[in-house]
């Protein structure tokens, strides 16, 4: 969920394959007051551990959340558009070095309210966002030069926990991709459920497939695979918790193990 303090997303990536020197990319939101004006840049050496000083790399409104295509070479963002269009979803060109923003090429409206996360299948067919206030998913098919094609699908999640002051409606707050590319999990705060959905990405869709529970009044938030893609990590923002997942990527379940306080 947004504040009025800036919230920082990052990104991180090798810049070279001995992974001495890594590109990170800085998403913020961009209150009235705040000194933020966009999307950033700095450079970590991982050998001194030392960060650069962060330069803007892109002006935009929000960028809250930023992700890279699988190429390396497009960085796209959820942000709010200019001219009072709303709430919407942006693309860069990544330059050859790696290490600065080209041209934005081009974005789409969202339609239902501002994106609190995004992410692209590994096979860069298609860009998913989840809506925190909106209570839905939305669905972007790409083109092959990575631009944003308008929204092909929109899932309305519906639910609610048993925190009155935090889970009357709905709440995504994450999207992603299994290792098999074939589900997208989505952690919702309102529901105290990690949605699982079938993906079409030639069409663009996605079919409700099940979902995992973490415990009432949890408040999921973010979660991790595992490394070997057998486990889920959910981070539960409501009761400071993490529940972990056994995952079975053959049929695209989630079955609760363990709920930890954190």
């Amino acid at each position: 969920m947004r504040s009025t303090v800036a919230l920082l997303s990052l990104l991180l990536f090798a810049a070279s394959a001995v992974a001495e020197e890594v590109t990170l990319w800085i998403g913020t939101t961009t209150p009235s007051s705040s000194q933020s004006k966009g999307i950033y840049c700095a450079t970590l050496d991982t050998e001194r551990g030392k960060l650069s000083q962060p330069e803007l790399a892109a002006e935009i409104s929000s960028p809250g959340f930023v992700v890279r295509h699988p190429n390396g070479k497009l960085l796209y963002s959820v942000c709010d558009l200019p001219d009072g269009k709303g709430p919407g979803v942006a693309v860069y060109k990544i330059s050859d070095n790696g290490k600065s923003l080209g041209r934005m090429v081009n974005t789409q409206p969202i339609g239902d309210g501002g994106a609190c996360h995004l992410t692209v299948d590994a096979s860069g067919k298609c860009l998913f966002t989840a809506q925190y206030g909106g209570g839905s998913v939305a669905v972007f098919p790409l083109a092959d030069d990575g631009s944003i094609k308008p929204r092909s699908a929109l899932i309305e999640h519906k639910g609610s926990g048993p925190n009155k002051a935090r889970q009357k409606t709905p709440h995504p707050h994450w999207v992603g991709v299994d290792p098999t590319n074939r589900f997208l999990l989505v952690p919702d705060l309102g529901m105290d459920r990690v949605m699982i959905y079938r993906m079409d990405l030639d069409k663009g869709r996605l079919e409700r497939h099940g979902s995992g529970v973490c415990p009432p009044g949890a408040g999921p938030r973010h979660m991790k695979f595992s490394p070997n893609g057998k486990f889920v990590y959910v981070l539960n923002e409501l009761d400071i918790s993490v529940t972990v997942f056994k995952y079975d990527a053959k049929v695209g379940t989630l079955k609760a193990i363990q709920t930890i306080t954190a």
